[in-house]
Formats: C-alpha cells, sequence, structure tokens
C-alpha cells in the first residue's frame, strides 16, 4: 500500500531531474490510487474509467496504455497491495524472533497497523474486491492462503495436533480478515488497534489453548500500560 504514492514533484535543485521514466511510472502509480479510492468510495461497480482518468490527472491513451481496462487495473491494485502487506508481515514475524505466538501477534499488528495507514486501499481491496468478479475473487483466496505457512507452524504446540481441522488456518486467516473488513465496512478502520486482543486470542486459542491465548495477550496490554 505504500507502494501507491502521490505524484512525482519537480525535482529539488541540484538533484537530477525527473525522467520520462519517472513520469511514467507516477502516472501509473496515480492511476492505481486513484482506482484504490474511487473504488473504496463508489464501490468497484460505480466505479468508471472516466472518473480514474479524472481523479489521476492522465488522460484515456496513458490509461490504456498501461491497463487494459478497469478489471486489469484494479487487479494490479490488489495484487500489489497484498504484497506490501506479505512483506510488511514477514518483516513483521523476523523481527519478532523464534517464538511463534511473538510471530503471530508481530504479523496481525503488522497488518492492522497497514490497514490504519490506508484505510481507503484495504478498503478497496478487503472490502470490494470480494464484489469485483472472479478474478478479483481468485487473487483475494491466494491473498488470504498467503496467511496459512505462518499458522500451520504453531500445529507443534498443540498436543492434538492430529485432531486439528486441515482447514483451521484458512479458517483462522479468514477471521482475522473478516474482523478488519468489518471495520473497514463500519469505516472505523482506527478501532482496529482496540481490537488486536481478541483478534490474537482467536488466531492463537486453536493451538495454545484458551487460557495461554488470553495470558499472552493479557501480557501485551500489560506492557503496553507501563511507563517508558
Amino acid at each position: 500500500m505504500r507502494a501507491l504514492p502521490g505524484q512525482v514533484s519537480r525535482s529539488p535543485e541540484g538533484q537530477a531531474p525527473v525522467t520520462r521514466l519517472d513520469v511514467a511510472r507516477d502516472q501509473r502509480q496515480r492511476i492505481l490510487r486513484a482506482t484504490g479510492e474511487l473504488v473504496a468510495k463508489r464501490g468497484y461497480h460505480g466505479t468508471t474509467v472516466e472518473l480514474i482518468v479524472r481523479q489521476a490527472r492522465v488522460g484515456y491513451a496513458t490509461f490504456y496504455k498501461n491497463f487494459g481496462g478497469k478489471e486489469d487495473c484494479f487487479i494490479e491494485l490488489f495484487d500489489t497491495a497484498a504484497a506490501v502487506a506479505v512483506k510488511r508481515m514477514d518483516g513483521a514475524i523476523v523481527a519478532a524472533g523464534d517464538s511463534w505466538p511473538d510471530q503471530i501477534v508481530a504479523a496481525c499488528r503488522a497488518l492492522f497497523d497497514l490497514i490504519v495507514e490506508e484505510p481507503a486501499i484495504a478498503r478497496a481491496c478487503l472490502v470490494e474486491a470480494l464484489t469485483a468478479g472472479p478474478r478479483a475473487a481468485t487473487n483475494y483466496d491466494t491473498a488470504l492462503k498467503a496467511m496459512v505457512p505462518i499458522l500451520r507452524a504453531g500445529r507443534g504446540l498443540n498436543p492434538r495436533e492430529a485432531e486439528l481441522p486441515e482447514t483451521l488456518e484458512e479458517t483462522i486467516a479468514g477471521g482475522i480478515l473478516w474482523i478488519a473488513r468489518q471495520r473497514l465496512v463500519a469505516d472505523e478502520a482506527d478501532r482496529l488497534e482496540e481490537l488486536l486482543p481478541e483478534t490474537l486470542e482467536f488466531a492463537l486459542s486453536p493451538y495454545l489453548g484458551e487460557g495461554e491465548a488470553v495470558r499472552i495477550v493479557k501480557g501485551l496490554a500489560a506492557t503496553k500500560t507501563q511507563p517508558a
């Protein structure tokens, strides 16, 4: 989502001038951001190429030079945003160390923080993508499944690992995104921070047990309230 910046500005004095490649890249990114913001506001079906080019401040020729149509543009927006989210979560997991619960905490927090930073793009991708046709639905499912490996790593912490449902990780990943989606629908993305504890309990409990999950979440809350 941070990979979709605004327009390129005039180069400060002393720096290399903006090249044609820079301008073309900026135009493409403006188109993507305009698409995300419009889809978040008007819905996928209420967004047209005409509205996109107007908001992105480009011509139709520029739009069609970059994309075959609205669907292609939206799919690239979704895939770009998903890749940024995965990269942000992977970085948080690495920074969390070897503790699996700490990794899950870090990944969920990173995801929610990113949504709070870019609520319009998040709404377009997590809410409106589900109405944008088969390609978008398939890519949404692929993005959801990207969360499965880190969750599955927790199975070894459950003494009844063999009894865990095969689809457990997809269910948990879907639940995490559902929590985010509901806040986006209600235009309350900034409430995700306060919903993080219950999200973590939901994600950790099947592997660690409810008691241990609650203990971990309470420990996080206590750490947060301690004076620096």
